[in-house]
């Protein structure tokens, strides 16, 4: 499915798949007592997350922050996953 997204061309969706990993988890975990991560906890664990994805997913040509950017105008998350360029320098990844 995103095997030829720009972020899988320059190998960073290890670094998305962690994001999305901690989010997940920070989310879901405080829900289930037996997890033993309270609320607190919880939500610096999905921040902390999300904050990976968006300070370290890079692009390696022009050092775009792709998610930051996409904080600001989330049009530009389509491209991320559907492109094989950079949205910002429009440098192309094979």
């Amino acid at each position: 499915m995103f095997s030829h997204s720009v972020i899988s061309k320059t190998q960073q969706m290890w670094k998305f798949w962690v994001g999305v990993a901690a989010l997940i988890f920070g989310s879901v975990a405080p829900i289930f007592e037996q997890s033993g991560v309270s609320w607190t906890v919880g939500t610096v664990i999905a921040v902390v997350g999300y904050g990976f994805t968006v300070a370290f997913v890079i692009c390696p040509a022009c050092g775009q922050r792709w998610f930051y950017k996409g904080l600001l105008d989330a049009s530009l998350y389509r491209p991320l996953f559907s492109k094989s360029s950079c949205p910002g320098c429009n440098h192309l990844f094979e």
